[in-house]
């Protein structure tokens, strides 16, 4: 957190102080997600191998640690949320009046104290809180993975707090509050580092050590605590994965960089990329990160929302300017933390993190390492499969010395479930293929790992289906209908994707071999795209002809046939429906026709679609003019 950061978070602060704020006596944190009983437990740690950071007076540093496990269905006390003397720490710094701060002595947590630890092994999770803030504003976070099975390892850092009360009865203060500059936000990451690393080794060699798998450890943090955590991933390699929740960080990721996945997740009106210097941080770092990483924002949430600060403010009546309820924070950051660890520490895979979700429409996605479909916006599974076709009647038109000519067909289609392996957007080959030449400096292979919605191979739902034909632009691969496709199926359509050899920028077979794009080495003139159009409507024909012989059969209304396609396949679909009588509709997207639609012209359904710079398809075109004129329909 920088000083303009902090200024703000300041302002905020004072703002607390509404006239409507009461005491609620059923104050209470989030109820934790999971099936499991949450035990935990404190931990007094000394580190005698340097003097404390804040207080060079004292020679050894002194942390206060909270564990929170899967227990052993234990009756017992509950942990407090916080000590009076905390408590009166936090309301004074904010300047809160009015209520007495012995309300957060009694607020409602799940985690028993002292429980017996259930199970053994287990991944961990190391949070850090903000600065100023006691590791109790972590609670339910806390609670919540604990009670998915996690051993959470939540470190309260000395003279960095407002309060931390010590088991002798002693309650330290905020010795690093007063000034802020560059420098001190470095040395309080830096230092929080060492404190991890620290309670780390001390776990390891102490009576809890069976809790934990080292080889399964993460780091999570909020605000300078989330900052932290990239520092702390670059100085200990146990930690395997790390997210920064709300922070501006402030200490550089310097090259090599860090190949650990991470994740940023933060306030849309302050991390959303362009809007100031907290974002700006993000982005210096974010070119560092050459991990799986994401970065999240969130709607309508403030810094403290993602905590229980703002949870329990909101209950006592405190105003932070969230437009998302803090309940409603506290669940979508406790999801995505908690999908993010399962993914990487327990290797689950996790769809909250591939792409945007319907339900949590709060959160986007600003930046990711691995690019994703939109999901459909119907409400059925799809499912797809490849299909490769051989037409013998006739040669290749692009490669004569080929006697016949071979397609590939993506078949879209509603799906019996949404269970299964995604289908592959591209293969290696394909995705070489397309970006070659591009000036974009991703890896050769960046789109195999697209994320798509359909099923691989699903068993499909329905039958006498619709079906509609998609054929795609010149040079590019079927794939890249694959959005259009995915979504009519998901509304209930059969969908056949075509794609046309020789005619993209590459396209891989089942027995492995790859044809590249032999039509672009042939003069593109009129006579060119006019042979590309009556050979692409010869694929057609040749793709319904033998779907309607298939096994395919019965998916498929044979009186029930569409097709669309986009620029080169767009400008396709009327020679298509001039040579076919079986296609009933038809759409041109944003395609130039070569081709002249003559007399009798076309009386099936007919739809232009384009894009609004000009002149290239305007109101005005001379080709869709003249076609135009001949739909009759």
């Amino acid at each position: 957190m920088n000083l303009k950061s902090l200024m703000a978070v300041t302002a905020l602060t004072l703002a607390l102080t509404s006239s409507t704020a009461s005491a609620d006596p059923a104050l209470a944190l989030a109820k934790p997600t999971g099936d499991r009983p949450v035990g935990t437990t404190s931990l007094y740690l000394k580190d005698t191998s340097r003097p404390d950071p804040w207080m060079p007076s004292v020679p050894y540093r002194e942390l206060m640690v909270s564990l929170f496990y899967p227990a052993v269905p234990t009756p017992g006390p509950k942990k407090q949320f916080m000590t009076e003397a905390e408590a009166k720490a936090v309301f004074d710094e904010a300047g809160i009046k009015g209520i007495p701060p012995s309300v957060l002595t009694t607020v409602r947590t799940d985690a028993v104290v002292d429980a017996r630890p259930a199970g053994r092994g287990l991944p961990a999770v190391v949070l850090s809180p903000g600065f100023k803030r006691p590791r109790a504003e972590l609670t339910s976070l806390s609670e919540d993975l604990a009670s998915h099975g996690y051993l959470v390892v939540l470190v309260d850092h000395t003279y960095e707090n407002v309060a931390t009360t010590f088991p002798d009865g002693r309650v330290t203060g905020c010795a690093a509050c007063g000034s802020y500059d560059l420098e001190f936000w470095q040395k309080l990451q830096r230092g929080r580092a060492k404190d991890v690393s620290f309670v780390l080794d001390s776990l390891a060699h102490s009576k809890w050590a069976s809790l934990l798998d080292g080889n399964r450890i993460g780091m999570a943090g909020h605000s300078v605590g989330g900052a932290s955590s990239i520092g702390t991933m670059v100085a200990d390699p146990r930690i395997k994965a790390g997210i920064d929740i709300d922070g501006t960080t402030d200490d550089p990721l310097l090259a090599p960089g860090l190949d650990r996945p991470f994740l940023f997740l933060g306030r849309a009106n302050t991390y959303t990329p362009g809007t100031g210097d907290e974002a700006g941080s993000w982005e210096r770092d974010w070119a560092q990160l050459t991990g799986w990483k994401r970065w999240l924002t969130v709607a309508g949430m403030q810094h403290p929302s993602f905590t229980d600060i703002g949870l329990v403010g909101e209950q006592l009546g405190l105003d932070f300017g969230a437009t998302t309820p803090a309940a409603r924070g506290q669940a979508i950051t406790a999801a995505y933390v908690r999908a993010f660890f399962d993914r990487h520490l327990r290797g689950k895979p996790q769809p909250l993190l591939d792409q945007p979700s319907p339900r949590y429409p709060e959160v986007a996605f600003a930046r990711t390492s691995t690019p994703y479909l939109p999901a459909p916006t119907g409400d059925r599974p799809v499912g797809s499969t490849a299909v490769y076709l051989k037409d013998t009647s006739r040669p290749d038109p692009w490669v004569p010395s080929v006697p016949y000519r071979e397609l590939m067909v993506t078949l879209f289609y509603p799906a019996a479930s949404a269970k299964g392996p995604k289908t592959q957007y591209l293969t290696p080959a394909e995705s070489a293929a397309l970006l070659r030449g591009s000036g974009l400096d991703v890896p050769a292979d960046l789109l195999t790992t697209m994320v798509t919605n359909s099923v691989a191979d699903a068993r499909p739902a329905g039958h006498g289906l619709p079906l509609i034909v998609l054929s795609p632009g010149y040079t590019k691969p079927r794939a890249t209908l694959s959005t259009l496709a995915e979504d009519l199926a998901s509304h209930g359509y059969a969908v056949a994707v075509v794609g046309h050899t020789y005619e993209n920028s590459g396209q891989s077979f089942p027995d492995g071999h790859f044809a590249g794009c032999a039509s672009c080495e042939v003069p593109h003139q009129s006579e060119f795209w006019q042979k590309l159009e009556l050979g692409r409507a010869k694929d057609v024909s040749f793709v319904l002809d033998s779907l309607t012989h298939s096994k395919w059969a019965p998916l498929i209304d044979a009186n029930r046939i569409g097709m669309a396609g986009h620029s080169m396949g767009g400008a396709s679909t009327i020679p298509a429906m001039v040579a076919d009588s079986r296609i009933k509709a038809g759409i041109d997207i944003d395609g130039k026709t070569e081709l002249p639609l003559t007399a009798p012209g076309l009386s099936r359904p007919f739809l232009f679609v384009n894009h609004e710079q000009v002149p290239k398809c305007a109101p005005g075109n001379v080709e869709w003019e003249r076609d135009y004129a001949q739909m009759t329909g």
